[in-house]
């Protein structure tokens, strides 16, 4: 399996924009706490996260008026990469859980050449305040969303987490952490019994590597999502407890990838477990993933959705606009402040990057 895309490939996707800095953290990357229990030789994997697809919408921080068309031009793309294994649906898939909106989504994916899994978002089911309600839409609860969508990780049980062999030696596992019966329901928490089946599986499957999914971040990225901050609820309320099972097995689950941040694509290494977050292909700057998994490492690269440089240049100007979406301490637009909160969204640094495990 070939694990890099044509140079002119990743060049239309706009990947090599920023190879320069790129390279200089690839060669100083961090190793894994200790290599794969078994090997399956090379996975390439995609992440498509945070679409919010709206067939009624209209362009803000989410560019709703051309969700559907981010989603495609993202399906597109991950069908013309090389030996894609599996793509990866990270969560709110659609802008508040409307049936219409998911059968929009499910067209959408079903053209994807390789296999699809998809995690529940926060925005994935009917909010509980039916203010919200739109009277062109009818809407889905979770236990709804997770039927329609049965197959694509989700089992005949009904059970909103899920786990599935891609190959011999690699496990994916999809967790949920949503709160559907909260009027805010934007925070999540892993269940205990879902934790301790998490616990279990890892436990039962030590000769394999997982890669573990969730909507939901497991780690803060800022200051504003440690406990007390105004943004806290875009981390697991038992965050601590759930790294904490994760570290325990951080040989055999070295590695979680999560969506509902919003930002570019970022890593952090906590207990010998990388975390990733993933950028939305629906806010700014608009970019999926792909990832190259192997018994010794991972690799990502994290392309420009293809569309025109008008909707970027849009999207961008609605991210500088949003003033709840903006860093505390760069609420206030004036030019260095705009700066660094395009510098969190982009992050160019990480739009590539590779971490190894120890030999």
């Amino acid at each position: 399996m070939k694990t890099n895309t044509s140079r002119r490939a990743f060049l239309k996707f706009g990947g090599l924009a920023t190879a320069a800095g790129l390279m200089q953290f690839t060669t100083g990357s961090k190793a894994f706490a200790s290599p794969a229990p078994r090997d399956f030789g090379a996975v390439r994997f995609a992440v498509i996260s945070d679409p919010h697809v709206d067939i009624k919408g209209k362009n803000d921080m989410k560019m709703s008026a051309i969700s559907r068309k981010c989603l495609r031009s993202s399906v597109d793309a991950v069908n013309a990469a090389e030996n894609v294994a599996f793509t990866m649906i990270c969560g709110d898939l659609l802008l508040d859980g409307e049936r219409e909106n998911a059968q929009a989504v499910k067209a959408e994916l079903d053209r994807l050449s390789s296999p699809y899994f998809v995690i529940a978002g926060n925005h994935d089911f009917a909010p509980v305040d039916t203010s919200k309600h739109r009277p062109d839409f009818t809407y889905l609860t979770i236990e709804q969303f997770v039927d329609f969508f049965q197959g694509h990780g989700y089992g005949a049980d009904g059970k909103r987490h899920w786990v599935r062999d891609v190959v011999p030696g690699l496990r994916v596992i999809g967790l949920d952490a949503n709160k559907p019966l909260e009027m805010k329901n934007w925070g999540g928490v892993i269940p205990p019994d879902q934790l301790s089946w998490l616990d279990d599986q890892l436990s039962a499957n030590a000769d394999s590597l997982h890669l573990i999914f969730i909507h939901h971040t497991l780690v803060n990225w800022t200051a504003d999502e440690l406990q007390g901050g105004p943004k806290e609820w875009f981390v697991v309320d038992n965050a601590p407890d759930v790294r904490a099972v994760l570290a325990k097995h951080s040989k055999i689950a070295p590695v979680v990838v999560s969506g509902h941040r919003h930002i570019g694509l970022n890593v952090k290494e906590l207990g010998g477990v990388t975390y990733f977050t993933s950028p939305s292909v629906n806010s700014y700057p608009m970019r999926y993933s792909i990832y190259d998994m192997t018994p010794q490492s991972i690799s990502w690269q994290t392309p420009a959705v293809p569309v025109e440089t008008a909707a970027q240049l849009e999207a961008r100007e609605n991210l500088l606009n949003a003033t709840w979406w903006r860093p505390t301490q760069f609420a206030e637009r004036n030019s260095f402040n705009d700066m660094e909160v395009l510098s969190l969204y982009e992050n160019n640094g990480l739009r590539m990057g590779r971490k190894g495990f120890k030999a």
